[in-house]
């Protein structure tokens, strides 16, 4: 349980998200996809820059959910979340932004 309510998964999250941001950054094409329609198909694309707009809204969404007075409107809202709950919510979400990270790169080399 003590990983589950420990924080260190979410900045690993983040962390991996900003590593593979830097890396990939690289080997992208001078533009790459940044919006996709719901076919998954590309219709928007921008300058190869714009892949660290996703590790930086991992680093904001990391550090916006330790501040204690956000934190405490979360768990203390209808439905009472534990640490781990919360933690575990956190990090589905920083998951499911770096899987569309993954996607945007992935997307820009096929």
């Amino acid at each position: 349980m003590d990983g589950i309510s420990s924080r260190k998964l979410t900045w690993g999250i983040c962390i991996v998200g900003i590593a593979i941001a830097i890396i990939s950054f690289f080997f992208l094409p001078e533009i790459i996809p940044v919006h996709f329609a719901g076919n998954g198909v590309a219709d928007d694309f921008g300058n190869k820059i714009e892949i660290f707009l996703m590790p930086i809204l991992l680093l904001t969404v990391t550090i916006l959910s330790g501040i204690k007075s956000i934190k405490y409107v979360l768990m203390h809202s209808k439905t009472w979340l534990t640490v781990g709950q919360y933690n575990l919510m956190i990090d589905c979400v920083l998951g499911i932004i770096l899987i569309a990270e993954i996607f945007m790169i992935y997307a820009s080399f096929v």
